[in-house]
């Protein structure tokens, strides 16, 4: 084996890695400059770009992904695109929740709900999770300043959303009540995500998500626990209902079909595991069809 000659190939490989890096971050620095010198809005969606670029080729580097995110959110907020901002700053408060710049992006992300989106209840959310997750944060007073003073505490706050979603008067529920309940929930898991309360909240806004038929949100929210907390008692039901969810309402087989063979390798002694079984047997078939192999098989045993 010629060994000079694969340690100067590594050499090149490593090399080809760091000029690689080096140009997204010179081409980086350089949108960032012109961009404070011009404000141009196709320098700035240039420079977001470039930020997702180096997000997707360094997924291990929290600190600087974290900035990135920050610095993205930032962006879209001066070009009054609220909900590409909002976007950013929950990315880099979910993923990167360990980087210096968590405290800062919650504190953003809150301002944003409480002055632009209109959305009090998601930002006494997250000023409300703040005070137990950044207690040292030295911009705390102004999250503080926003809460009233005879706001309840958080879990009394999302409780009381809860039970007001459904209209005793029109047995019905009321779903701009419902959505606040969802998006506080995830919320406060983004905010407080060591907290044992998150995914208990997390599943109940995933109930929720369903019963008003936001499916995709359903699926968010399931996913959410079954990867963050899988420890939780109810993730595999959360595996199971991602599935269930593709299958029944969704009619995405092939998607349900991956994650309820998933389920049954994972947890096959699980109480959905029965359940798990018969659906794969059945998965995309109707109601009738259904109907009619439990006939035929019936009859099958007849003849026998």
């Amino acid at each position: 084996m010629n060994y000079k000659l694969l340690f100067f190939v590594a050499i090149l490989f490593l090399a080809a890695c760091s000029n690689g890096e080096g140009e997204i971050q010179s081409s980086i620095d350089e949108l960032e400059k012109k961009l404070e010198e011009t404000n141009d809005p196709q320098v700035a969606e240039s420079l977001v770009e470039q930020y997702k670029v180096y997000i997707k080729t360094h997924p291990e580097d929290m600190e600087t992904n974290s900035r990135y995110l920050y610095r993205a959110g930032s962006i879209m907020f001066r070009m009054n695109r609220y909900s590409g901002a909002t976007d950013y700053f929950s990315k880099a408060i979910r993923d990167y929740y360990p980087a210096e710049t968590t405290p800062k992006a919650s504190l953003f992300l809150g301002m944003l709900y409480d002055e632009q989106l209109r959305n009090p209840e998601a930002a006494i959310t997250i000023f409300q999770g703040m005070l137990q997750a950044f207690p040292q944060f030295e911009e705390l007073e102004k999250a503080k300043a926003k809460i009233p003073a005879d706001t309840p505490p958080i879990a009394e706050r999302l409780e009381n959303m809860r039970v007001k979603m459904f209209n005793d008067s029109t047995q019905r529920i009321e779903y701009r009540i419902a959505n606040d309940y969802i998006n506080s929930c995830q919320l406060h898991a983004m905010v407080l995500p060591e907290d044992p309360q998150s995914p208990v909240l997390l599943h109940k806004a995933g109930e929720v998500a369903r019963s008003i038929r936001a499916f995709n949100k359903a699926l968010e929210i399931y996913n959410w626990i079954y990867t963050k907390y899988p420890n939780y008692e109810k993730a595999p039901q959360a595996l199971f209902l991602q599935a269930f969810t593709l299958d029944n309402d969704l009619k995405k087989y092939d998607e349900a079909k991956v994650l309820y063979e998933e389920f049954l390798k994972k947890y096959p002694n699980d109480d959905f595991a029965d359940d798990t079984k018969f659906l794969l047997e059945n998965l995309g078939k109707d109601d009738e069809e259904i109907i009619n192999s439990f006939s035929g098989e019936q009859e099958k045993e007849a003849g026998e």
